[in-house]
C-alpha cells in the first residue's frame, strides 16, 4: 500500500490572493486570447524575473466567457504589480478591450460567492 505524502498545515503554506476581474470589450473574448494578452502584458511591463515572482495563475474553470469575468491567483505582496500590468492591456487578440479589477480577496470561496454569483447549496438548511 502506498502512503500519500502529508500535506502542509495551513500556517506553513504560501499565502495567496485572488483578483476578481472583468473584461470590457467590443466583442466576446475567449480564454486562450485572454491568457496570451495577460502574459504579454506581464512580460513587457515586469520582465521575466518579476513575472516569475508573481506566482500568477488564471483559473480556467472560473472564467466565464459570457459575463467575461474571472479570477487570477497571485502572491499577496505582488497584487499591485498584477493590477498595474492588467491596467496596461488595451487589446486582446484583434479586439480592443480593457481589464477592470473588481476586487481582491483572500479566499477563492469568498471570491466565487460575492463577486461571481456562485452559491453553495450545502449552506442551506433542509
Amino acid at each position: 500500500m502506498e502512503d500519500k505524502p502529508k500535506t502542509l498545515p495551513a500556517s506553513l503554506r504560501a499565502k495567496r490572493r485572488y483578483i476578481i476581474f472583468e473584461v470590457v470589450s467590443e466583442k466576446p473574448i475567449d480564454y486562450i486570447e485572454l491568457v496570451g494578452a495577460i502574459w504579454r502584458s506581464f512580460l513587457d511591463f515586469l520582465g521575466e524575473l518579476k513575472t516569475s515572482e508573481l506566482n500568477f495563475w488564471l483559473i480556467k474553470n472560473l472564467y466565464d466567457p459570457k459575463t467575461q469575468r474571472g479570477i487570477i491567483r497571485c502572491s499577496p505582496d505582488q497584487v499591485e504589480y498584477v493590477r498595474a500590468a492588467l491596467s496596461l492591456i488595451d487589446q486582446i487578440g484583434e479586439t480592443r478591450a480593457l481589464i477592470k479589477v473588481n476586487s481582491v480577496t483572500g479566499t477563492i470561496k469568498s471570491a466565487k460567492k460575492k463577486y461571481l454569483g456562485f452559491t453553495d447549496l450545502t449552506d442551506f438548511e433542509k
